[in-house]
């Protein structure tokens, strides 16, 4: 019990689907991606990262090259920024319980800071919506990220949970200055969850990825938001995306960067179905005082 309330834990709702449900199985995966993974020299600090959230098979080599580009940074706070796909609400949606499971163990949620960023605007609230695990259809591009953070992160970090459906930029730009406004950088890493190009053809999804990846890297988070929702860039997370971006150019970051990317018809080696696209990046601070 915590004070006169139960404890209130999101499950795990896609462990042995999207990942392996065995605690040891898990951590090999996740290490034999990581250990494949290059260990790049970034120039700058890393602010956040944006990483696919597909079943580990398809995306989790990709996601691993952002992610071990973090091992042996000191953080204390993780703010995940995912989308919501199966069910629509107005505003973001901050999970309101105590954790959130994986087969790796519990991950505490920093209550306090979630609470402050839901009392920085009518637009975000504390809320259950888009994390129950009870749902008809449970969010999965949150979830799959926690199992390569607790592998990553030495220490224990607390985290902050968002997920949100409503990508337009007045709904981004205020996500992301608030977080700005009650968080620092320091001891702080942003999180976007998104997988890129979704569709039938492969040369599109090519094509495709190639504008949405110049326009995240050219940093102009209003020109990336209005063009994801006019479909000329296609991202799943472009909501967590803008909002990311809107959060670290506040904080100093001056530079997004490509770590990696493919998709799933170059993973499984057949380009005649159904193809997401997949990347890695890196948002850093070049200029530190």
């Amino acid at each position: 019990m915590m004070g006169n309330e139960a404890i209130k834990i999101r499950k795990p709702a896609w462990a042995g689907q999207f990942y392996p449900a065995h605690p040891q199985q898990l951590k090999e995966q996740i290490r034999e991606f990581l250990d494949a993974a290059p260990s790049l020299q970034i120039a700058g600090k890393i602010l956040g990262v944006i990483v696919p959230h597909a079943g580990y098979v398809y995306s989790g080599p990709t996601a691993a090259i952002a992610y071990k580009q973090m091992a042996g940074l000191d953080i204390k706070t993780v703010v995940v920024i995912a989308p919501s796909h199966a069910v629509a609400f107005s505003g973001a949606s901050i999970y309101d319980g105590d954790y959130y499971e994986t087969p790796l163990g519990k991950i505490k949620i920093d209550k306090a800071l979630s609470a402050s960023l839901a009392e920085e605007t009518p637009r975000i609230r504390l809320s259950s919506t888009g994390h129950d695990f009870k749902a008809r259809q449970p969010e999965h591009s949150l979830e799959v990220q926690l199992p390569f953070l607790q592998q990553v992160i030495a220490n224990t970090f607390e985290l902050v949970a968002i997920v949100f459906h409503d990508y337009t930029w007045e709904n981004c730009r205020a996500l992301g200055e608030a977080i700005a406004k009650v968080m620092t950088p320091d001891k702080t890493i942003l999180v976007a969850s998104s997988d890129l190009y979704h569709g039938y053809s492969y040369d599109e999804c090519i094509a495709t990825d190639d504008r949405t990846l110049n326009a995240i890297t050219a940093f102009d988070s209003e020109n990336f938001c209005r063009g994801a929702n006019t479909l000329e860039y296609q991202a799943c997370g472009a909501g967590p995306v803008t909002a990311m971006m809107v959060a670290a150019q506040k904080w100093g970051a001056d530079r997004i960067e490509l770590l990696g990317r493919t998709n799933s018809a170059d993973v499984t080696g057949t380009k005649g179905g159904w193809t997401v696209g997949y990347a890695a990046m890196a948002v850093i601070q070049t200029n530190i005082k």
